[in-house]
């Protein structure tokens, strides 16, 4: 599209009207005739387009042919510039110029985003894309994305799945995180024995590999031995695997939230502003100078590529847009700490307990040292088993 844009600027094109009855007729005569016309608007005796100058000339003779009046209405590019500013030679050598390092800007990488992260970080992503020649100012027709894709892959692990996908000068590195096991859980190559977690009565017991010489209604301390990933057969042979098993046990759990008698808070005052820079690469200049003001500030930034003409440039114009803020001291009471407090429980009992079968809940509540304490103790049936490697002397 931008070389059709361009071809156009060069030979020249005009934008005409066209008034008359016989509207149509004309407009077949000049497809016939295989003269382009582009953005046009049509009513019943009126035509408004747009096409190149020296097919301009053509439409003549359809004109008078069919009895419509034309005219031009706006004429555009190099040669209306040509003509107008033929004494300023060095105004056009510029312009000219500014355009062709601009296509020259064009072949290299500018920004680089990366998306779809989490637990891994975009400095690690890029660090080792730079390694392999990723970074900006690269030269885009060097990098290979389909190579990258892979060796990225082999080296972080984390990663299930990257693509890394080039438009104009930006490079997005798209990714999806493996969903790694919980630390409870070892690969399953490694020998292993299972291990209790927390003390507790046993309630069940799933073994899938592994022996046990504990059964249901046992108990077990912390760190006690539950399966045992030493099996010996029938024929007296000792063999090690990877235990494998579902055990729950009746536990007793607690949970503590401390929660600020006295809290900083912010307070929005209702005042925003627009801060705008000039980007280039990874630095920025203010565009307008402005005394910053001394409360504090949330913000969002847009950032606007200068692409004219279609071509990709380092140059961005990037907006911040501030929302201000004050800091004021809050005094909480104890209703209030207490209400923010089973709050935050809520949350930390679907982090910690997770599918636990609560059975009890009991709650207390004290001010310590300007702190108001909620203790939350839980008789729950849970999941305690836990892999530990049997490390073997080699």
């Amino acid at each position: 599209m931008f070389i059709v844009r361009f071809l156009r600027f060069v030979c020249g094109y005009v934008r005409f009207q066209v008034t008359g009855v016989f509207i149509e007729r004309f407009l077949n005569l000049a497809s016939r005739n295989g003269i382009n016309l582009w953005d046009g608007t049509k009513t019943e005796t009126q035509y408004t387009g747009h096409t190149l100058m020296k097919h301009y000339k053509k439409l003549r003779p359809f004109a008078k042919k069919t009895g419509v009046h034309m005219q031009i209405e706006e004429r555009f590019g190099w040669p209306m510039w040509r003509r107008k500013y033929r004494k300023r030679v060095g105004l056009v050598v510029g312009i000219l110029l500014f355009f062709g390092i601009l296509a020259f800007l064009g072949n290299f990488v500018w920004t680089i985003e990366v998306v779809g992260n989490e637990t891994v970080s975009s400095d690690e992503i890029l660090d080792f894309l730079e390694e392999e020649g990723l970074k900006i100012g690269s030269y885009k027709s060097a990098l290979n994305p389909r190579e990258l894709e892979r060796k990225t892959l082999l080296e972080l692990k984390e990663l299930s799945w990257i693509a890394v996908n080039i438009t104009g000068s930006t490079v997005t590195v798209e990714v999806n995180e493996r969903i790694l096991p919980p630390d409870m859980y070892l690969d399953n190559d490694k020998a292993c024995n299972i291990v209790a977690r927390y003390t507790g009565q046993i309630h069940s017991m799933d073994i899938y590999d592994g022996q046990s010489d504990l059964q249901v209604g046992d108990t077990v301390l912390a760190g006690d031995l539950i399966v045992s990933g030493i099996v010996e057969d029938g024929k007296g042979q000792t063999r090690f695997v990877h235990a494998r098993a579902d055990i729950k046990a009746y536990t007793d759990y607690e949970i503590k939230i401390e929660v600020p008698l006295q809290q900083v808070e912010r307070i929005s005052t209702g005042e925003q502003s627009v801060k705008k820079y000039l980007k280039f690469l990874t630095w920025k200049l203010p565009l307008f100078w402005e005394t910053d003001q001394e409360k504090g500030y949330d913000s969002q930034q847009t950032t606007i590529p200068f692409a004219p003409f279609g071509l990709s440039t380092p140059f961005a114009v990037v907006e911040e847009n501030r929302n201000y803020y004050t800091q004021e001291t809050v005094e909480y009471n104890t209703v209030q700490a207490k209400e923010e407090a089973l709050q935050l429980l809520q949350e930390q009992e679907k982090i910690q307990l997770g599918e636990a079968e609560i059975l009890e809940k009991d709650l207390s509540g004290s001010e310590e040292n300007g702190v108001y304490l909620l203790k939350a103790s839980y008789l729950c049936i849970m999941e305690i088993g836990k892999e530990q490697e049997i490390l073997l002397d080699r």
